[in-house]
């Protein structure tokens, strides 16, 4: 390998980890007051319902955002977006440990959840702009995996903070902790290259109406839509998985966490497994439907399966696992709709459709448990996940797959 060639795949992998680290750290503050509640409630008084809906306001805000900010960052560059979205979600983070009215969260929460509006289209623009094509799959495993592992860490970090020093100084710490590493990330990513860098390259000076008319296209549309059942369908088995076996054989909520936990590293283990197999393969759009028809199949299985631990352990894990293994053929896919210099619009606007699942299928679900239907959540989310499916096989139709 020649010098330049060795020097090109460092800086590549300089890349990943730092775009890796700051979804990390967004991943990570999304769950930091969950685990805070009890304390909260017990500390201030605030009802669990009331604390409840700083969730919600803080993924409607991350939603509202994410195309305007998508927009921004293929106009004047991501980097500096970036770091400013870091700064304000660890700050806002820490913040809670001092303001602690039930107002003060909400107005800290609205600000987190804008601030985490950032992270999708920034980072997706730096890693499509900065990372040779033959290494974008692995790149964007890493950046999934980073996610997945501050989901993963965040509730026992935090719980562990608290239950040790109280919920207000586990905020002040796990805050202050971010802001500390952003010095750290601010200076190793001084050779990011990002989406307005290739409008500029093209020459691509398009309105902003042009660029609405963009993100209007049916494939992004469809791949918007996608996203939404896709999130709804993955939090059947993630969220209520161990409500689901509780209400339905008796199940000890601890035990259906461990249900949950195997999902999840079967999750991890498939996004890295994933991003390999999409750097060696160009069909993409097969490797996405494998990876989510079969995770569908298998979550409607959960509620068909008898509750025994040889089974339902092996269950849980192939199923996260396929569902991890579609994640970088599915963020291919996705980058090959995005036009020159529209990469942080593009996948603003589709990945909004997370939030969107996010905040709405948890009524369904809900309602579901209450009426004694709890295995439909099972059901429901499998049917969402091949619909998903194919959802992404109609999009990819339409483009030539990279």
């Amino acid at each position: 390998m020649t010098a330049a060639l060795l020097a090109e795949r460092r800086r590549d992998i300089r890349v990943i980890g730092v775009v890796g680290l700051c979804h990390f750290f967004s991943h990570f503050y999304q769950f930091v007051l969950p685990p805070l509640s009890i304390l909260i409630h017990q500390s201030e008084g605030y009802s669990i319902e009331s604390l409840a809906i700083l969730v919600s306001v803080f993924y409607a805000a991350s939603f509202t955002l994410q195309v305007p900010v998508g927009i921004f960052v293929d106009r004047f560059g991501a980097r500096n977006i970036l770091m400013t979205g870091v700064v304000i979600l660890a700050a806002c983070t820490m913040l809670y440990g001092i303001f602690t009215s039930y107002a003060s969260l909400v107005v800290l929460t609205i600000f987190a959840g804008a601030a985490n509006s950032v992270f999708h289209p920034a980072d997706y623009s730096i890693l499509n702009a900065s990372v040779k094509s033959e290494r974008l799959g692995r790149a964007f495993s890493v950046h999934n995996f980073s996610g997945f592992l501050g989901y993963g860490l965040a509730p026992v970090l935090v719980a562990w903070f608290g239950a040790m020093w109280g919920w207000q100084t586990a905020a002040i710490v796990t805050g202050g902790v971010g802001l500390f590493f952003v010095f750290f990330v601010f200076a190793l990513s001084a050779d990011f290259k990002v989406s307005s860098h290739a409008r500029r390259a093209q020459e691509t000076n398009n309105t902003l109406g042009q660029d609405l008319k963009t993100l209007m296209q049916g494939p992004l549309l469809l791949c918007l839509v996608f996203f939404a059942l896709l999130a709804a369908g993955q939090l059947g088995a993630q969220w209520f998985a161990d409500d689901v076996y509780n209400i339905g054989y008796g199940i000890p909520v601890i035990q259906g966490n461990s249900f949950v936990s195997v999902f999840v590293i079967g999750i991890a283990v498939g996004i890295i497994a994933g991003g390999i197999a999409a750097d060696r393969s160009k069909h993409h759009l097969r490797l996405a439907g494998i990876g989510f028809v079969g995770c569908g199949l298998l979550t409607i299985c959960m509620g068909l399966v008898p509750p025994e631990a040889l089974l339902i352990y092996p269950l849980f894990a192939v199923t996260g696992f396929l569902f991890g293994f579609g994640f970088a053929s599915r963020d291919m896919l996705v980058r090959s709709l995005a036009p020159p210099g529209a990469s942080g619009a593009v996948y603003g606007f589709v990945f909004s459709g997370l939030d969107i699942g996010s905040m709405t299928i948890p009524l369904l679900y809900g309602y579901m448990l209450g009426a004694g239907l709890e295995f439909y959540v099972f059901y429901t989310g499998g049917i969402l996940l091949v619909l998903a499916a194919g959802l992404i096989g109609a999009a990819g139709r339409n483009i030539r797959e990279t």
